[in-house]
């Protein structure tokens, strides 16, 4: 047997307990694909991180995530978790506030921002730029697989991505996103061909703040109390469907209320042109365990 040291974190929260729970590995030079997907499938979280050495000397790391069911190339939540943990145990010193880790997706930069000896949120900038894919269902069909009312989704649902795909549900309150409830017979009918199986519904709470959930079955994800690549996707479908000016536009999503996890997810993008220049998603994580692992 050999064993590997690991770290628990809760991720887009100051608050333990709260967030999105991530497993780092932070050394994960000698574990095929297989075995990484074993471990991920142990700790069961919505992603774990494996870190291995770069593969160009420039990059920080070469980070490999894996849900319960497969790799992805790209995610928000551990892409800042691991970077916060990396920063935390030292590994990337104090006086190093940019890093870019290898991931599926491509070379994935990262801000580490610290107050005094502390790190205060690591923001990325996504590597790819918000892109739509087909035609959403209609709205009657997304209420009656979301179990809502048809008055309660509103119009321009569409799919977007940054590297990983979600279908964008705009719905009509804040209180219709709370009693939303998957249909799952009806969301593996719907959506067992389209060109994603992630539903993110969002509602409007200011022009500057959203609430939102992520409902991810195929990932062995119920439910996501915070998904950084969501909000990446996100900014595509708020660029061509709220946004009117160009320049810089911030905004704050609210996910996991529902779940008892409450996170926080910062969301920036640049505007030039009515086009989407660049998406940064950050936030703060908080320690929770650190152990070892028998493989």
């Amino acid at each position: 047997m050999t064993e590997y040291a690991f770290h628990t974190l809760d991720v887009f929260t100051t608050q333990r307990f709260a967030g999105n729970p991530l497993a780092v590995l932070p050394d994960a030079r000698g574990l095929s694909s297989d075995q990484m997907q074993t471990i991920a499938r142990e700790f069961n979280f919505s992603e774990t991180t494996f870190v291995l050495p770069p593969q160009k000397a420039r990059h920080t790391a070469h980070v490999r995530i894996f849900t319960p069911a497969e790799e992805l190339l790209f995610a928000g939540h551990p892409t800042v978790g691991t970077a916060y943990l990396l920063a935390d145990l030292g590994i990337v010193p104090d006086h190093v506030d940019e890093i870019v880790f290898e991931e599926g997706v491509g070379p994935v930069p990262v801000r580490i921002e610290r107050t005094g000896d502390a790190i205060a949120t690591c923001t990325l900038t996504a590597a790819r730029i918000p892109e739509s894919e087909p035609t959403a269902p209609d709205r009657a069909s997304l209420a009656r697989m979301l179990k809502l009312a048809a008055t309660d989704v509103l119009d321009f649902a569409g799919c977007w991505s940054c590297g990983l795909p979600f279908l964008v549900i705009p719905l009509a309150s804040v209180e219709a996103l709370s009693r939303l409830e998957l249909d799952l017979t009806l969301w593996r009918e719907m959506l067992h061909t389209y060109a994603t199986q992630n539903v993110f519904p969002v509602a409007r709470v200011t022009d500057t703040e959203w609430r939102a959930r992520m409902i991810a079955p195929s990932h062995g994800v119920a439910e996501d109390p915070a998904t950084g690549s969501a909000a990446a996707a996100f900014a595509g479908w708020l660029s061509q469907h709220v946004l009117r000016a160009d320049g810089r536009f911030d905004a704050l999503i609210r996910q996991g209320i529902e779940m008892g996890r409450p996170s926080e997810i910062h969301l920036s993008l640049d505007r030039h042109a009515g086009r989407v220049t660049a998406v940064r998603v950050g936030g703060a994580a908080v320690r929770i365990s650190e152990g070892r692992i028998r493989v």
